[in-house]
């Protein structure tokens, strides 16, 4: 069978230019069709990922061929019938997971989003040269990607690999630069953990925390994937960012320098971040990326394909991300619980559960998800969160109507055997039957209400199986998302009478301004303005400056203790900028919506068995 050749280099890391070469052999007679992706799967949003393309040309060992585009992503070429190459630059500046990014110090590259593909040549054989660079800035970089290598080609090394056909070949990032490199195993299959960047901490420690947590995943569907040889965390190292994409066998990461730990280090919140974000990105090498709805076999990259499914494929790989966790003993059952907490706060917030079903996020996040603005949380509902805390729900459930002899993970593994492995995948009455046979009749009925119902959740009861009591407080400060464990444990002869929980509920919080604020350069500006809120009733909008409260200077250290000193819950002043305009506004504090998400532990042995 003949073969389609892909041949990356590094032009230009100074202009952000890689320069791409496709050579095959036509089958048709005269006219054949390139045409390059406009999503990438993961991220269900059109990207428009040829704007990139730069001086695209095609010719043969005669000359030039006629290349003329015929829509935004494709391309009508004129060919004699001799072997063709068609050459490129692509512009690449998007420090993300989705597209590509060059610059001195470290390159990346999505197939999906920078490589053409030939039709009628989709199942050929992709060969992939990766052509060591030129230029002094490059001279230490090497490449890192989960491709199959040639015969004459090492690990992280310049040359030649291949993958069979333009499908899976889109699922193979490429990761460029000066390479550190940690490797562990599962059962018996290698895995990377790579970055690209300068860092702060030890990649052993990384590894050794990740195999656990990957062990973890196989175990639950009973071993890795049998196409999987190797596993890699291609990793881009920068200063605050996040984020990460799932492949078949690797995942693009984006993570701050300061996140990753150092060998005997205790976890920060950063680090537990990171792992959790690999945990959920390990976990779709199963759960999406070839257990997957129906609607993605085939994945059709030039338009939006809709389905209802992702609470299932998102919203369980949420939970169980940080689950992993703390079932692996690599984080407490407080920091777990204070993270549960987080999630729920953030789904009890806002409206928006109230106005979509977790089903409506799914089928929706073409537009309502990926093209949120600020009122997102009183608009919509997201399918992670609220999926999240479905699967919560359905675990603990399971739990019980076994009487601790299955889990989520039974239900994982059974959906694995009877729609991944066989590539059948799943439709929306797939995964319903799947919940129906392992939820009794009344807690199905209550799982068919978090699928479709817009009412506010309330899984106090659920969470009391498991020996917590689940309780939602006043926001006593702008950036609060959980109430934490240690605050709220019911009273012990350890603990003084002003902790106990009750004490707790009946102290009066600080005054509740109702927005998401951030601190930008000093400034205190407004990101987020919930529905009915103080904030909003006073006219403060997404993007203003505040500046004056009480005819007091706002600043990042002083926004809080001014709201929590405020003397009246009416007649008070707050200044603010919009754009250049300065607007004065009276604002009165009404009654706090108790979102605030925190659980007290009731009965720890009933905890125990479940987060063990």
């Amino acid at each position: 069978m003949s073969t389609v050749n892909y041949h990356f280099s590094i032009e230009d890391p100074n202009a952000h230019l890689f320069n791409i070469k496709i050579e095959y052999t036509p089958l048709t007679e005269t006219v054949d069709e390139l045409y390059l992706p406009n999503w990438i799967p993961g991220s269900y949003m059109i990207r428009d990922f040829a704007k990139h393309v730069l001086e695209i040309k095609a010719f043969d060992k005669h000359g030039s061929l006629t290349l003329h585009a015929t829509d935004k992503s494709t391309f009508k070429l004129q060919h004699n019938n001799k072997p063709v190459t068609i050459e490129y630059k692509y512009y690449a500046f998007d420090l993300s997971v989705r597209k590509a990014y060059l610059d001195q110090q470290y390159g990346f590259i999505n197939p999906a989003s920078s490589c053409f593909a030939i039709k009628g040549h989709e199942h050929q054989v992709c060969n992939v040269i990766l052509n060591k660079p030129t230029s002094s800035i490059c001279k230490n970089w090497l490449p890192a990607s989960g491709l199959s290598k040639g015969i004459n080609t090492k690990a992280f090394s310049w040359g030649e690999y291949s993958i069979e056909g333009y499908l899976a070949f889109t699922d193979y990032p490429i990761l460029f630069g000066e390479l550190d490199i940690a490797t562990f195993e599962i059962n018996q299959i290698p895995h990377h953990v790579v970055t690209v960047g300068q860092h702060f901490g030890s990649l052993t420690r990384v590894a050794k925390d990740l195999t656990p947590l990957c062990q973890f995943h196989a175990d639950m569907f009973g071993g890795l994937p049998t196409d999987v040889d190797q596993y890699l965390f291609l990793t881009m190292i920068t200063d605050n960012g996040f984020g990460g994409l799932e492949h078949l066998n690797s995942t693009a990461l984006v993570a701050s320098r300061f996140d990753i730990i150092n060998d005997d280090a205790a976890i920060t919140d950063g680090y537990q971040t990171f792992l959790s974000l690999c945990s959920h990105e390990y976990l779709h090498t199963w759960n999406v990326k070839r257990l997957k709805p129906t609607e993605f076999i085939p994945y059709q990259l030039n338009k939006e394909v809709y389905t209802d499914q992702l609470w299932f494929y998102e919203g369980m790989t949420s939970y169980f991300d940080d689950f992993s966790l703390v079932a692996t003993h690599t984080i407490s059952s407080e920091a777990y619980l204070n993270a549960l907490a987080k999630a729920l706060t953030r789904l009890e917030r806002g409206k928006g559960q109230l106005r979509q079903s977790v089903t409506e996020s799914s089928f929706l996040t073409w537009t309502k998800f990926y093209q949120q603005d600020d009122t997102a949380p009183d608009q919509i509902v997201s399918y992670y969160v609220k999926g999240a805390v479905i699967a919560c729900f359905a675990d603990i459930a399971i739990r019980k109507q076994s009487n601790g002899e299955q889990s989520l993970k039974d239900l994982m593994q059974t959906a694995w055997v009877k729609f991944g492995v066989n590539n059948l995948g799943t439709t929306q009455q797939d995964l319903e039957s799947l919940f129906s046979n392992f939820l009794s009749g009344e807690d199905y009925s209550t799982f068919l209400e978090l699928l479709y119902s817009k009412e506010k959740v309330n899984l106090k009861e659920t969470f009391k199986r498991v020996g917590l009591d689940l309780d939602y407080y006043d926001q006593e400060k702008p950036s609060q998302w959980f109430k934490p464990l240690s605050f709220i444990q019911t009273q012990s002869e350890e603990q003084p009478q002003s902790l106990t929980r009750e004490t707790i509920k009946n102290t009066k919080s600080a005054p509740w301004l109702g927005a998401v604020l951030a601190n930008v350069q000093g400034n205190i500006v407004v990101r987020q303005v919930l529905e009915g809120s103080p904030a909003q009733q006073a006219g403060i909008a997404t993007g203003d400056t505040l500046i004056a409260f009480n005819n007091l200077k706002i600043n990042s250290d002083a926004i809080e203790p001014l709201l929590k000193n405020a003397v009246k819950d009416s007649e008070n002043v707050i200044h603010y900028f919009r754009k250049d305009l300065l607007y004065c506004s009276d604002i009165t504090f009404g009654q706090n919506n108790k979102f605030v998400a925190g659980f007290t532990i009731e009965n720890k042995d009933k905890l125990s068995k479940w987060l063990n």
